[in-house]
């Protein structure tokens, strides 16, 4: 019987923190595929929202911002659940933005 022995050396790559971007306040309304939310902060790569529990991490979802009368139009992207913290009957819901 050959036997294959372990590589001790351990292989780690450094990850960039996904949220030390700078964030932004963001407490107008929003629309994950439809559904209503309220938007908690957003930054250049995602949004935080808080919505009804109905996600999981790794689905992919329509984020809809409502642009603000006269000022900016409606912004529609998409985006992958990265984390979800159910509280109750709501959960905080962490989104990225994918292309």
């Amino acid at each position: 019987m050959f036997v294959q022995h372990a590589d001790a050396r351990i292989l780690l790559r450094e990850c960039p923190d996904r949220r030390s971007g700078e964030r932004l306040l963001h407490r107008d309304p929003v629309h994950i595929d439809g559904r209503a939310a309220i938007g908690c902060d957003i930054s250049s790569r995602g949004i935080c929202v808080v919505m009804a529990p109905s996600l999981a991490v790794g689905d992919i979802v329509r984020v809809t911002l409502s642009g603000k009368p006269g000022h900016v139009a409606e912004v529609t992207s998409p985006a992958r659940v990265a984390r979800v913290d159910r509280r109750g009957d709501r959960s905080i819901v962490g989104l990225e933005f994918v292309d």
